[in-house]
């Protein structure tokens, strides 16, 4: 079966691998709730960083230029913690899906063959990963160990999962771990990605809290 989502892996993914370790926006203490164009809600620490629309487009700029590869869009959201290097990183993206395609569409297709529209996930990173690498390989970055796809819940709704580590760009002793949720909402999508450094506890527990907290319509 072939994945016929249209996920824009290519577009979508280049942001994912740039850490931006510069404070922008602090917040007070506690956590605070953001809302990403009524689509998805999410709390976070009040003293993480969150980035503005010239930093987000700084982002995006430089991951095409280390990948080769072209970004069609811009995070609607961008959020770290603080101070650098970042240890968690939350990026939010709301983009169109043509043809649109419902969280029950999808379900139906799971339901139905889970193991093609996985293997069809796959099929496609595998496509564009390579370049993606190569790019990153040229600034120091490189993968670690073997990506995995699956489809989970993420703020009430079903999300398909692209998982993958990559060496830090602050430190290529540290392993980052990444997790790319592609969640179909009709006519769009949400695109939420989480990384956090491998073996830093205080790291993986923010990230777990933040996750915990997602809500999307």
């Amino acid at each position: 079966m072939s994945f016929r989502y249209g996920v824009a892996f290519g577009a979508a993914l280049v942001c994912s691998l740039v850490a931006w370790n510069q404070a922008t926006n602090a917040q007070p203490a506690g956590y605070t709730t953001l809302n990403v164009k009524n689509r998805v809600q999410l709390e976070v620490p009040g003293t993480w960083s969150i980035s503005d629309a010239e930093q987000r487009l700084r982002v995006k700029e430089l991951a095409e230029q280390q990948t080769g590869i072209a970004a069609t869009h811009m995070a609607a959201l961008s959020v770290q913690s603080y101070p650098a290097p970042s240890r968690v990183i939350v990026r939010v993206s709301i983009t169109p899906v043509d043809p649109p395609v419902s969280q029950a569409e999808l379900q139906r297709e799971l339901e139905a063959d889970r193991r093609g529209v996985l293997n069809g996930l796959a099929e496609a990173w595998r496509e564009m990963a390579p370049t993606m690498w190569t790019g990153m390989e040229k600034q120091g970055i490189s993968e670690v160990g073997q990506s995995s796809v699956t489809a989970e819940m993420l703020g009430g709704q079903l999300a398909l999962v692209i998982r993958y580590a990559r060496t830090s760009t602050v430190d290529p002793l540290e392993v980052v771990r990444v997790s790319q949720y592609h969640v179909l909402l009709g006519s769009e999508k949400a695109l939420i990605t989480l990384s956090y450094v491998d073996g830093d506890q205080a790291a993986r527990d923010a990230h777990d809290r933040v996750k915990k907290s997602f809500m999307i319509r």
